[in-house]
């Protein structure tokens, strides 16, 4: 053998070792998941109401779309950022007080900590007794609700929890899909879904279809992993290079994932757990802040759809912006 392909051998086998050597180290965090704590409480029987349901609290469903009962022109709804079963009773409680003439709330990502009964059950029982319980839920799932492995998986348990509209692409439906308001168009993403080259190029071509087409409605994006990554270490290449132009055509996309709040329109990221990350130390963020649980209230009313955040402990307003233009009302 000569010596150039000796040289050749041995720079395979250290990339070969270091290779292994990584993949031990990392193997849990990449691929291992947690023991499942065992729930120690009485099981509570829940079920959430959804949008998938034919039956929705405070809502009838009426020329291909869901109508307020009380004001088919005006919608107000709450947005939260990863929770992480890290909001209480209390809080949930007092954002409700707050805030009555709420008309369904979303979470996009990360809901419970981990897509275990336990967290479920923790989850409910944060929820039980509270106005909440009996608001409808949009909800998308996020990185810690699926089972890791080499080929990530959501347990069935997510999906009979929050049954979500079927209409999102092939092997994303109920996890990806829209929902029509008469003024809004309120679009979810499931971002860890996303694995295979063929996942992003089919839902970038049905988030497309879905912006296009939505006649004249204001058009609201939540999912998991932002598009521009505010918290060290968090930029993800395949969404950026997936949605960074595509999503720029909706009013606003919501994010999670980072664990801070930043505000880029039409991009704002938001958080509600309390487990905190660094913001970049290099960034042209219009709001921004760590170390804070918030949460935002988006209300809209024919030409004007308006985003205010608030601190979940306090209710102070920290951020607020309004977009306004004249979208089509399919009810008039």
């Amino acid at each position: 053998m000569s010596k150039k392909n000796i040289t050749l051998l041995i720079i395979v086998l250290i990339l070969l070792m270091g290779g292994t050597i990584l993949c031990a180290v990392r193997w849990k965090v990449w691929f291992g998941n947690p023991q499942e704590p065992q729930w120690e409480g009485d099981t509570i029987a829940y079920q959430f109401y959804t949008f998938a349901q034919d039956s929705v609290p405070g809502f009838v469903y009426k020329d291909c779309q869901w109508q307020d009962v009380k004001d088919p022109d005006s919608l107000v709804f709450i947005l939260l950022g990863d929770v992480h079963n890290q909001v209480d009773s209390m809080q949930w409680e007092a954002m409700a007080q707050r805030h009555p003439n709420i008309d369904f709330y979303a979470q996009l990502g990360d809901f419970i900590d981990r897509g275990y009964f336990y967290y479920a059950q923790q989850l409910i029982s944060e929820l039980e007794g509270t106005p909440f319980a009996q608001l409808p839920l949009v909800v998308t799932p996020g990185n810690h609700e699926y089972h890791k492995g080499i080929v990530r998986r959501l347990p069935q348990l997510w999906h009979d929890l929050f049954p979500q509209p079927l209409n999102g692409p092939e092997r994303f439906k109920g996890s990806t899909f829209f929902i029509d308001f008469p003024a809004l168009r309120f679009i979810a993403i499931d971002t860890n879904g996303l694995q295979r080259l063929s996942d992003y190029t089919r839902v970038n071509f049905w988030v497309r279809n879905a912006l296009n087409t939505a006649d004249g409605r204001f058009t609201v994006v939540m999912m998991h992993h932002p598009v521009y990554a505010s918290a060290k270490g968090r930029f993800n290449l395949g969404i950026y290079l997936t949605f960074a132009r595509l999503l720029r055509k909706a009013d606003v996309v919501f994010s999670g994932h980072d664990h801070t709040y930043a505000r880029r329109m039409p991009f704002i990221g938001t958080v509600s757990t309390r487990k905190f990350k660094r913001i970049k130390d290099n960034h042209n963020w219009e709001s921004s802040c760590t170390d804070k649980q918030l949460y935002e209230v988006v209300s809209i009313s024919q030409d004007t759809l308006r985003i205010n955040t608030y601190l979940i402990d306090s209710g102070e307003l920290f951020d607020s912006v309004k977009i306004t233009h004249s979208p089509t009302l399919s009810s008039l």
